[in-house]
């Protein structure tokens, strides 16, 4: 059978083409150059650090040679995505673009961070990273400005994490993602090298010290509930709080990248038992780790301005007990590391000099698994 080469009589110059209906590829394709010119710089960081080189971008895929330095490594996947954080981007955005775009950079930004920081939450060390910024219609991209505010954050999470960034996608999904936002996920790979940081919470200890590294935002869970606080309010995310800011300067804080100062702990041979990200769940995380053991917490720092203020702004029409707030949110606390009490001035040392503070939370205890929070009465009981 033949090519078909179907000619319509005149007046037909109407039918609909695939760029109509489906996908126009001239929107998305300046975006993909956009991408790969900011992005270039991070192939960098691998090899400089590592001895991994990047071998080629722009293909079907990215391979990278690992040097026998490396010979023995784990190698790590993750896969995560962002939440709904874009969201207060895109209804900003209908009002404030200007202020939108430094939005959209700090969703760039957590979308990396989701899945770097689990792979440190492990040991990891992050290679590589590949974003997903998936749209309802390729419409979206046609802003130039947001699509580069966008790839920003990314290349910022990159710089923060030295790890690169050689591919993504940007497919536009019409009829599965709505029209006006975009669904952000990505994977990285990474690497646990030696090989005995692999940190599963195995050598947890009676005694052992659980220090909180702070972060300065909400980071990218619990950002459903805020965003229906923000909508009950006059002036919705430009309601201000008590140091002037708004509640979008509260919210919209990039998502820090925590592989660096962790690295930095195990290159200063801090001997970690557990890590663990504050992500979602909340405090109740810390119990990640399948044995019994229980997490005494005796020690809460102060909660972020934000989150005070929006405990103020929902009271009557939410449910904001403690127990709810630190399981839905970080409260002020990104990360968790568990380590013998010995370690706790090279801990604080670390976290100082990445711009950090870590504070004392408590300590592991015999007993069942839970997060016992003492300073409130309750604890948190994994299942």
């Amino acid at each position: 059978m033949g090519l078909i080469d179907h000619q319509y009589p005149e007046g037909k110059d109407s039918r609909k083409a695939y760029s109509d209906v489906g996908v126009d590829y001239d929107k998305l394709d300046p975006v993909k150059e956009m991408a790969l010119e900011l992005f270039e710089p991070t192939l960098k960081y691998p090899e400089k650090r590592l001895g991994i080189k990047i071998l080629g971008t722009g293909l079907t895929a990215c391979p990278f040679d690992l040097p026998k330095t490396l010979q023995g490594a784990r190698i790590v996947l993750n896969v995560e995505g962002l939440g709904t954080k874009n969201k207060i981007a895109d209804e900003v955005y209908k009002v404030d673009k200007e202020l939108a775009y430094r939005g959209y950079t700090c969703v760039g930004q957590c979308t990396a961070a989701m899945s770097v920081n689990d792979q440190a939450g492990i040991g990891a060390d992050t290679i590589v990273y590949g974003d997903i910024a998936a749209a309802g219609v390729d419409k979206w991209f046609d802003d130039h400005r947001r699509c580069k505010a966008l790839l920003q954050g990314f290349r910022n999470a990159a710089d923060q994490g030295q790890f690169a960034i050689p591919l993504g996608e940007t497919p536009a999904l019409r009829e599965i993602i709505y029209p006006d936002t975009l669904d952000l996920c990505g994977a990285s790979v990474g690497i646990i090298q030696p090989p005995e940081r692999y940190t599963d919470g195995s050598r947890i200890r009676e005694g052992d010290v659980i220090f909180g590294i702070s972060t300065p935002g909400p980071n990218a869970n619990g950002i459903t509930k805020i965003r229906r606080i923000a909508d009950c309010l006059k002036d919705g995310y430009f309601t201000k709080m008590d140091d002037d800011s708004t509640l979008f300067d509260g919210v919209m804080v990039p998502t820090p990248i925590y592989s660096r100062v962790i690295m930095d702990m195990f290159n200063k041979s801090v001997d970690i038992h557990m890590l663990q990200p504050i992500t979602g769940h909340g405090w109740a995380k810390i119990a990640r780790a399948k044995a019994n053991w229980t997490y005494k917490i005796k020690n809460v720092p102060e909660p972020l301005l934000v989150f005070r203020k929006l405990v103020e702004w929902g009271e009557d029409n939410f449910d904001f007990t403690n127990e709810e707030n630190y399981k839905v949110w970080n409260m002020g606390v990104g990360f968790v590391v568990i380590a013998p009490e010995e370690y706790k001035d090279t801990i604080s040392g670390c976290a100082k000099s990445h711009g950090f503070e870590a504070h004392y939370l408590g300590n592991v205890e015999k007993g069942d698994r839970k997060v016992l929070m003492e300073p409130f009465g309750f604890a948190y009981t994994p299942k």
